[in-house]
């Protein structure tokens, strides 16, 4: 969508960038709007005529006005198609924002899990403790070899 040999030489910010699409994609989509428009006011205005010598080239006509409003359709369709991709492919800030959440989710699993394992080590640290002063306190407790 560069148009002209000054717009590759000047560097351009991202939101000049998604400006001069965004104009591109709107006179694209008035273009095909307004021969959508024409060619039905076309037809309407062909089909009130009822001369029959004039039949043969209203059909035509209107066959024209008709395809015409399917390739206005079809563009139509393939703009959305572009809108959509370039949503899809360029919207970094929506991907920077989702994986910014999934960072902090992953870090708060992250430090959720080591209190966790602070505690179970603290937990058995204390019960070995208890074990070794149990053991060797004991009374039973066979003499060595």
């Amino acid at each position: 969508m560069n148009t002209g040999a000054n717009s590759s030489l000047t560097p351009q910010t991202r939101g000049e960038v998604l400006f001069r699409d965004q104009q591109f994609f709107q006179k694209q989509i008035d273009s095909k709007i307004m021969q959508l428009l024409e060619n039905y006011h076309n037809i309407i205005k062909i089909s009130k005529v009822n001369d029959p010598l004039k039949n043969a080239s209203e059909i035509y006509e209107m066959e024209t006005r008709t395809s015409n409003m399917l390739n206005a359709g079809e563009g139509l369709l393939k703009i959305i198609e572009e809108l959509k991709q370039n949503l899809i492919l360029n919207d970094f800030s929506t991907m920077a924002e989702e994986v910014r959440i999934q960072n902090l989710v992953y870090h708060k699993e992250n430090e959720r899990t080591n209190k966790s394992i602070k505690l179970i080590s603290e937990e058995l640290s204390r019960s070995l403790k208890e074990l070794e002063d149990e053991y060797y306190n004991s009374s039973y407790k066979l003499p060595p070899k």
